[in-house]
């Protein structure tokens, strides 16, 4: 069912709640679920009044439905039989929440300016996000690099700016020929917005993935110009040089974790340890999602002395997660989790390679597949070393993926009317 054919004020109202929450996203968290949950009052509400049928929901059961159900029956029952009680629910609520808005955006009907509107608001939102938190920079404060405001720590708010920033550089080669002179210059300002605030996190793994994206986005732009490949190589390397030279605190984390007992991993090392004795004490359905947080010496310990060992207690670092997107899985979720997660990527990656966009394809295939790719590879990549997927970085990157599934099966339709008429002036 595409959002022309329901009732105009219902529409607008739907879509409105969306790009509120797209926007607000990086910035307030009680308005966050606020308008999540309207959002989805609203989208019920414009399509059940017509009679409850898969058509009116979007269309027939897919593929994609059998998985996200699957991650969300899965997950309720790894919190169900959780080796902990404590705030596996919340966990859980956070898994709903995405899934919910990747679910919606899927079966939307959405259409092509919907689909530019929505990624306009997400860089927006960052835009304004980003400039708050290099503001606060001036102020007095506690805390170490750059933190958008609901996104929190700088380890999760740089994954955030990784995945639009990915999406942005998309959106400039995408669509700089039909740009108008204001907006390449704001496009421009923004990515440098982005470029600053990822010195300023001073996060090597969010460095390098930006770079090593941007690389691999120019690479497949080949197809179109060798210009783009020119222009992310000249910055990759200037960038690298500037963070060399005056990033303090990127060299001061380095010269920090060359001088511990592990100097890849640094103060990950014991967390991951952790991680692996509480998925070992746990192995099917782990300690509970968001529980990370709740574990203790004693408990460690505890786990240990059940396998005729002991804990080292001078080793222990309390922290909410596990630093890892996989093992922070394993340990909250168990075989159970890592299980999801892998069926989850799988597909996702599979649904990317599978439509690579082609030269002939229009502007808003290659923004709506960049995307969605830039949030698969902010989410695997930097999950190496922190956890990835939840919270407003992991709304983020489902609004991206539901994009792309709500556009790919349209998009399938080569040389159609639909595709002929995707470039648009901006």
């Amino acid at each position: 069912m595409h959002i022309r054919s329901l009732p105009e004020a219902g529409a607008a109202l739907e879509l409105g709640l969306l790009l509120a929450l797209a926007i607000t996203l990086p910035m307030f968290e009680g308005v966050k679920n606020i308008l999540w949950g309207l959002y989805a009052l609203s989208w019920y509400a414009n399509r059940l009044p017509r009679g409850w049928s898969w058509q009116a929901l979007g269309g027939r059961w897919d593929g994609w439905d059998t998985i996200l159900s699957a991650w969300l029956i899965g997950t309720a029952i790894a919190a169900f039989f959780a080796g902990m009680h404590a705030d596996e629910w919340r966990g859980w609520s956070d898994v709903f929440r995405m899934t919910s808005i990747l679910w919606f955006i899927k079966r939307s009907g959405y259409g092509e300016r919907e689909c530019l509107q929505l990624h306009v608001a997400l860089q927006v939102g960052v835009t304004i996000a980003t400039v708050w938190a290099l503001a606060a920079l001036a102020w007095p404060h506690t805390y170490e690099g750059i933190q958008l405001n609901s996104v929190g720590h700088v380890n999760q708010s740089v994954v955030y700016i990784v995945i639009c920033f990915g999406a942005l550089l998309a959106a400039i080669s995408a669509y700089w020929q039909t740009m108008r002179a204001w907006v390449r210059a704001a496009a421009l300002v923004e990515l440098a917005i982005l470029l600053v605030a990822l010195f300023a996190a001073a996060s090597r793994s969010a460095a390098a993935t930006a770079m090593i994206g941007a690389l691999a986005f120019g690479l497949l732009w080949l197809r179109h110009s060798r210009r783009l490949i020119l222009w992310v190589v000249i910055v990759t390397a200037g960038f690298a040089v500037v963070v060399a030279r005056f990033d303090t605190d990127m060299r001061r984390k380095q010269e920090y974790a060359k001088a511990s007992a592990s100097p890849v991993l640094n103060e990950r090392f014991p967390i991951w340890q952790e991680a692996y004795i509480a998925w070992r004490a746990h192995p099917a359905f782990g300690i509970g999602g968001d529980n990370f947080r709740h574990i203790t010496v004693a408990l460690l310990d505890q786990w240990e002395r059940a396998r005729g060992s002991r804990y080292d207690a001078t080793a222990f670092i309390g922290t909410s997660h596990a630093h890892s997107l996989y093992l922070n899985t394993l340990a909250g979720r168990g075989l159970i989790g890592i299980a999801l997660l892998a069926l989850l990527l799988v597909a996702w990656l599979t649904s990317l390679l599978h439509h690579l966009p082609q030269t002939r394809d229009p502007p808003l295939y290659w923004l709506n597949w960049s995307g969605a790719a830039s949030a698969f590879v902010a989410s695997v990549g930097i999950g190496l070393f922190n956890t990835t997927l939840h919270d407003e970085h992991g709304l983020l990157a489902f609004i991206f993926l539901g994009i792309w599934l709500a556009y790919r099966p349209r998009a399938n339709l080569a040389n159609d009317r639909f595709a002929t008429n995707q470039r648009v002036t901006v």
